[in-house]
């Protein structure tokens, strides 16, 4: 399961935002420079021509246009736009695992320990799966918490999960999300991950197959959910042969802030 699509979006906005920007202080530069350069003209020359003034006057209109442009929306247009933090809440622990029972019946779950900043009576939680079939959210918990599967335009799966007793700041839940998958058209993309988008203190990512289905598993850091920009060189994590499944794991202390954790596989 991939988090998420909106962050990426809002980074190449902010991306294309601050080059928008940095071109106009381009033209900007090169109108004073003419300026300059018409000014010095004028003063040393004993005759004055009319295209001298006519250049002078619009340079000087421009300029003064464009810094009030980028005067007036320094506060916001320019600047990069990021996602918005939900601090809500912290997680003490997440622990997803994805596993396979066949290549095509895949089962998810992500055990969530939170503790609320403030009082809270509901969260959403969003996934994003490649394959063909994902079935509503069903939730386990010993607090007869509640969730309902949200509908918006998006790709993603949006869970809200609706507290029994709405929590109070500083108090701690514990609840599991889970999901029935397929991908009998073996179209899934082979990860796992988590965008950090709220203080977290641990993740644990784990990948179960039978033995010898994947080869390569491989866990990265990034700085975007498209995988593009590597914080880290991928590294190989060992699996653990139990039973007759093979388990790849991967624990994360103290995560950044907006980092992308990922494993990835080739199927056999």
């Amino acid at each position: 399961m991939k988090l998420d699509k909106k962050f990426a979006v809002e980074y190449k906005v902010g991306i294309v935002s601050s080059l928008s920007a940095s071109i106009i202080w381009v033209i900007l530069i090169s109108l004073w420079s003419l300026i300059a350069a018409n000014i010095i003209s004028l003063w040393h020359s004993e005759v004055v021509l009319f295209w001298q003034y006519l250049i002078a006057g619009i340079s000087i209109g421009a300029m003064l246009v464009g810094s009030f442009q980028i005067y007036k929306n320094s506060s916001n247009k320019f600047k990069p736009r990021f996602p918005s933090l939900s601090m809500d809440y912290v997680y003490k622990e997440i622990e997803t695992e994805l596993h396979f029972k066949t290549r095509e019946n895949i089962a998810y779950s992500s055990n969530y320990n939170i503790f609320a900043l403030k009082d809270l009576s509901e969260m959403k939680r969003s996934h994003n799966w490649t394959g063909d079939y994902i079935s509503s959210p069903i939730l386990e918990s010993p607090h007869n918490h509640k969730v309902e599967l949200c509908k918006d335009a998006s790709s993603l799966t949006t869970a809200k999960i609706i507290f029994d007793v709405p929590l109070e700041k500083n108090e701690p839940t514990t609840f599991k999300l889970k999901y029935e998958l397929g991908d009998s058209s073996k179209i899934m993309q082979p990860i796992i991950g988590h965008l950090v988008r709220n203080p977290t203190e641990r993740i644990i990512l784990r990948l179960c197959v039978p033995n010898n289905m994947v080869r390569s598993v491989k866990r990265c850091v990034y700085a975007d959910s498209f995988a593009q920009i590597n914080l880290s060189q991928p590294q190989i994590i060992h699996r653990k042969i139990i039973g007759n499944n093979d388990v790849y794991e991967w624990v994360i202390d103290n995560p950044s802030l907006l980092y992308y954790y990922r494993i990835s596989w080739e199927f056999s």
